[in-house]
């Protein structure tokens, strides 16, 4: 709903034609009572393995990366003093935005954007991550059961396919299918809630950064400058009491 009073504000139409809002945008137009403190906030960049040593990417040499990002906030995440206590974070990057809630004992993922979870999702999803979370080794499509249902099986072939086209699953202890002591332990490639953190990077981020990976094998130049297409961006956000006009 409020997307669409954006798209309908003729000063933001022509300033984003793509319907694309920055989060600095969403924040002036005052949509819901939310703001973004700066303290509490990181900037940093995905590094690439190799891709340092690359010529135009010297501006990574010393920058903050995700993983240091990760780790201050699962720091922080410890240092909880009451479990149920949670930080929310607006992640952004190339053009696109996720939530991160991060509680001492989870993280959970909220997308808007269902496709980005399998091909055909048209619906909004949240993910958690806990104590019973595992990434897994897919079985071979042969070993798939035939009674489980497509949605579930192409979910299992896209994740992995976003980062070196090998197949991995999601499981919780709420899935019956994929208990853990079914699984045999060297198909077991993370787990616990930390799992969250190779999800964003094997997943969410792998598509975009094997593009630029590739142009940069081929030469290839896009029209976005390099530091936009690696950077990321944790906006720490707290909620507030609008004031109103008497």
């Amino acid at each position: 709903m409020q997307w669409r009073d954006l798209c309908e504000n003729d000063t933001y139409r022509e300033r984003f034609p793509d319907k694309h809002f920055d989060l600095e945008t969403v924040l002036e137009a005052k949509v819901c009572p939310l703001s973004v403190v700066s303290e509490e906030s990181f900037i940093g960049f995905f590094h690439p393995e190799g891709i340092e040593e690359e010529e135009g990417f010297h501006f990574l040499h010393g920058s903050m990366s995700f993983d240091n990002i990760w780790d201050k906030i699962s720091k922080s995440a410890q240092e909880t003093p009451r479990h149920g206590d949670s930080c929310v974070y607006i992640v952004s990057w190339n053009d696109h935005f996720i939530i991160l809630k991060v509680e001492k004992d989870a993280y959970y993922i909220i997308e808007t954007l269902g496709e980005r979870l399998f091909e055909g999702c048209n619906q909004t999803y949240i993910l958690k991550f806990d104590q019973d979370t595992i990434i897994m080794q897919a079985p071979g499509e042969s070993q798939q059961s035939d009674d489980k249902p497509s949605c579930d099986r192409k979910e299992k072939t896209d994740v992995k396919e976003a980062a070196d086209e090998s197949k991995i699953v999601m499981s919780t202890n709420n899935d019956d299918s994929m208990q853990e002591d079914r699984v045999p332990e060297k198909n077991i490639i993370y787990r616990g809630k930390e799992a969250c953190k190779e999800y964003i990077k094997s997943f969410l981020a792998a598509i975009p950064i094997r593009e630029l990976q590739v142009d940069v094998k081929k030469g290839l130049m896009a029209s976005t400058p390099l530091h936009q297409r690696l950077q990321i961006e944790f906006h720490y956000t707290m909620s507030f009491v609008p004031k109103f006009e008497e």
